[in-house]
């Protein structure tokens, strides 16, 4: 019985941890940390995805990545910090609502447009 009691505290206790996304104010105030990398990398692997399937399933690309671009966190920051300054007066109206992979993919298009 003691077992199952500390598994069941210690999901309790790690649900807490990250329970929700950051929201855009929390994002853009702990950009210059390292507080979100693992979240950025973790947007990038599933908008590629996202993009890869969408690209078999209806010929389509949402955005046109080269395959062998590697990219940083920092990089990915300075993506989204740029959609954020560029379109200031939408994020600041919604800025407490978790827009960062609205941000990243808008950023993914802008800078990798397939025209």
């Amino acid at each position: 019985m003691r077992p199952l009691s500390l598994l069941l505290v210690t999901l309790v206790l790690c649900t807490n941890v990250y329970s929700s996304q950051p929201t855009t104010k929390e994002f853009m105030a702990n950009i210059e940390s390292s507080k979100y990398d693992s979240y950025l990398y973790g947007l990038e692997s599933g908008l590629d995805w996202a993009n890869e399937l969408t690209y078999r399933e209806y010929k389509m690309e949402m955005f046109c990545k080269p395959n062998d671009f590697e990219v940083s966190a920092s990089l990915l920051k300075d993506f989204i910090k740029r959609e954020i300054v560029e379109n200031a007066s939408f994020y600041k109206k919604y800025e407490n609502e978790p827009l960062i992979g609205l941000a990243f993919r808008n950023s993914y298009i802008s800078n990798f447009s397939c025209e």
